[in-house]
């Protein structure tokens, strides 16, 4: 477990440092890795700081699991307009 916190820290520092380069870019949307990273943290406290199911059905993992589905696709949103962006800027070179 704490090997797994480790590693998702680092690549949370990593997708902030992305963030602040996209800011200094003049990308519309540079807060959107750093406000999806802060949410997949506090995602993660539920499987940090584990409690007993409830009404027998709803444990900490369930809820983890549940919350994480808006997140990744926010995600996956942000990868394509990042992607869009990136030809845009090289495309703009190109001219």
């Amino acid at each position: 477990m704490t090997a797994n916190a480790i590693v998702g820290l680092l690549s949370n520092f990593i997708w902030f440092v992305v963030g602040y380069q996209a800011y200094r870019n003049g990308q519309p949307f540079w807060w959107k890795p750093a406000a999806l990273m802060l949410l997949m943290d506090l995602a993660f406290s539920l499987e940090a700081f584990d409690f007993p199911p409830f009404l027998e059905a709803l444990d900490a993992h369930a809820l983890w699991h549940a919350v994480t589905i808006p997140i990744i696709t926010q995600w996956y949103d942000y990868l394509v307009k990042d992607a869009k962006w990136d030809s845009h800027l090289e495309q703009q070179r190109k001219d």
